[in-house]
């Protein structure tokens, strides 16, 4: 016979044991939880790279029970697809370029305000600086990425004029010329200068610059490197005009359907110290792709202090308007950038 004291230490020991498998992160899941990462760049880029490199750190920090399977160059969609992709769940995370989805992303937007990633002396803050601070804001944006956890964004503020023959150094150096843009935003500075906002291909931005189609191009070094710009380009002009954001984002019901400790992991290992560490990247891309440009012998300089003044007095007019237009919708643009600027001033 067992007596009532065994029976109910037995059911004791046995709450106890389910309690310590159920507070177990891990333990005795039925198979790995699989999730589904899309980007549309290419499979040498930095941040392929980087989403592999972290996909890795969540599987050894899980055990292997959180199993990230990156699918670059577009494989799952075009690039203006990759924020839907993750929004509607077809993939689980997405990295995306705000700008290649004019309008959709309206406050986002007005982070490429004319040199507001720029310090006191007027150089551009660094990609990690910014990224760090763009992270920062994910809570002022959260409307815009409804659907989706944001975990991070990366800004890179530096940007140049990629010019077949011509220096710019002032606006008036670009009147009347053909430039293509990076952005909606870009095109109405462009626009503000008296150039022309040509849209063409990245692919093939060097094959119209060098044949006289435009005149130049808005890119950083490293894009402009990785689209072999330096074969076309004799002049570059550097400077910290405009900032969109790269996003990482999570589907909502993707995250919040994970058991805790995939959360934590996930949380953990992004945030504002992930944009930090993945705009690092950006930098030392950017660092390396001006090196391409000089050892092609582009004369490359920099537009930085009082210089960047004219550019930004014409520019802030179009910038105005948009503002104005955003508040008129109830969009709180003024407070956005109003922060934006207290957070730089401490960067």
């Amino acid at each position: 016979m067992i007596s009532r004291r065994t029976l109910l230490g037995t059911a004791a020991a046995g709450a106890t044991v389910i309690a310590n498998v159920i507070a177990m992160p891990g333990v005795l899941r039925a198979a790995p939880v699989k999730l589904k990462l899309s980007h549309y760049l290419p499979p040498k880029h930095q941040i392929n790279t980087e989403l592999n490199r972290w996909a890795g750190e969540l599987k050894q920090k899980s055990n292997g029970e959180l199993d990230i399977e990156v699918f670059p160059a577009g494989q799952m969609g075009p690039p203006p697809r990759q924020f839907d992709l993750a929004r509607t769940g077809v993939a689980d995370i997405s990295f995306f370029f705000t700008a290649l989805v004019p309008g959709r992303f309206p406050l986002s937007e007005v982070l490429g305000a004319p040199f507001l990633f720029t310090n006191a002396a007027g150089k551009p803050l660094s990609a990690a600086q910014a990224s760090f601070i763009g992270t920062n804001l994910r809570e002022d944006l959260a409307a815009e990425f409804a659907g989706t956890e944001l975990l991070y964004s990366v800004l890179s503020p530096t940007v140049g004029f990629f010019m077949r023959d011509k220096q710019v150094k002032t606006p008036d150096d670009l009147k009347g010329l053909k430039i293509r843009p990076t952005s909606t935003t870009m095109g109405s500075h462009l626009k503000s200068w008296g150039a022309v906002p040509t849209t063409i291909a990245p692919a093939e931005v060097s094959d119209a610059i060098a044949k006289g189609v435009v005149d130049g191009a808005i890119f950083n070094c490293e894009g402009g490197a990785a689209f072999q710009l330096h074969h076309s380009v004799k002049k570059v002009s550097m400077f910290g005009d405009s900032a969109a954001p790269f996003a990482l984002v999570m589907n909502s019901g993707a995250f919040k359907g994970l058991p805790k400790d995939m959360q934590k992991l996930i949380t953990d290992t992004t945030g504002p110290e992930g944009g930090r560490r993945v705009g690092k990247l950006y930098d030392d891309a950017e660092a390396a792709g001006r090196k391409v440009f000089v050892e092609a012998g582009v004369e490359v300089i920099d537009i930085d202090g009082a210089a960047i003044e004219p550019f930004k007095k014409l520019a802030d007019v179009p910038t105005q308007e948009q503002i104005t237009a955003l508040e008129a919708k109830g969009m709180k643009a003024r407070a956005l950038l109003s922060k934006v600027r207290g957070l730089v001033a401490q960067a």
